[in-house]
């Protein structure tokens, strides 16, 4: 996460920003000064230390569906023949596809790694053998235990669910 001070700095109010407000700030924070002297967003795969902060800040609403919304306006203005506007959203969109890969690429190596050690071992009972480790690897290691657990319980229910249905033709 941010530091509260950064946190509470950067954080929109949420109950009452509208998207619009959500995509200009985050154009703000995503802007730095260009080699032109202009404010703009740097070259891909650049990013700035201000977008980090920004969305990090805000990562419980941006996400997934800021991802598409930035997608349909770059689309919508294209459509609209708004060239340059579209080229400006494809720039932000594309920085922000970036911030959110540069945030998540930790966690999700993390978790390859422990689906590569509980994977091949997941009937062995034996689990401080492959895992023990740091506290990160011991979290992960129960994540991906879990979801192997959910995954397995919705095999059984969707077979217990498949023996009772009365099959038709």
């Amino acid at each position: 996460g941010v530091p509260p001070a950064v946190r509470d700095t950067m954080r929109l109010n949420w109950q009452t920003a509208e998207v619009p407000d959500m995509v200009e700030a985050l154009r703000e924070a995503c802007s730095v000064k260009l080699e032109d002297g202009k404010r703009g967003i740097p070259p891909h795969p650049s990013v700035a230390n201000k977008a980090i902060d920004f969305v990090l800040a805000n990562r419980d609403y941006l996400g997934s569906r800021m991802k598409k919304t930035l997608g349909r306006l770059q689309m919508r203005n294209m459509s609209l023949g708004n060239k340059d506007e579209a080229r400006e959203y494809q720039k932000l969109w594309r920085n922000f596809l970036t911030l959110e890969n540069h945030i998540s690429a930790p966690f999700r190596q993390i978790i390859m790694d422990a689906e590569g050690r509980v994977g091949p071992n997941f009937g062995n009972l034996d689990l401080q053998q492959f895992c023990g480790g740091e506290i990160y690897q011991r979290a992960a290691n129960y994540l991906v235990l879990k979801g192997m657990v959910a995954h397995w319980e919705k095999k059984v229910v969707d077979a217990e669910y498949l023996e009772r249905t009365k099959q038709t033709k």
